[in-house]
């Protein structure tokens, strides 16, 4: 299971990893078809904001959890976590567009699969939650 959630870390990752760079580097977005039309019903107007969450949060968090948080002993609720913030991402970016994309599916379906593996592993290893008073 660990090695499965390490998987769905780095892929989820490297997917943010490159949409983050798209959505902040302007001169690709004539390449790929995005307009900032699609930000009408979004606070924005540029894909800077979002494109650097995607980029720090999503990508480079999935990445140093892949790389140095499989060490630790929270690792199951920490790829919990980075699931949740995925599921609300999608879920926020679905309501901004007023849309939603194959891709949209995919990467909430992929959120959700990281939330329960995670979920399942701390049951599996009986870990504690990192602040539970339980462990102490």
């Amino acid at each position: 299971m660990k090695i499965f959630l390490l998987g769905m870390n780095l892929f989820i990752g490297l997917g943010a990893l490159s949409g983050g760079v798209l959505a902040v580097s302007t001169s690709a977005h004539a390449s790929f078809g995005i307009d900032s039309s699609l930000l009408i019903h979004s606070p924005f107007t540029t894909f800077l904001i979002p494109g650097l969450f995607l980029l720090f949060v999503l990508g480079f968090g999935n990445l140093f959890l892949a790389f140095y948080g499989v060490k630790s002993a929270s690792f199951p609720y920490t790829s919990c976590l980075m699931g949740m913030i995925l599921i609300a991402w999608i879920i926020i970016q679905c309501l901004f567009l007023a849309s939603i994309a194959f891709l949209h599916v995919l990467f909430f379906a992929l959120g959700f699969i990281q939330f329960i593996g995670g979920w399942r592993l701390a049951k599996k290893e009986a870990v504690y939650f990192p602040f539970s008073a339980k462990k102490n």
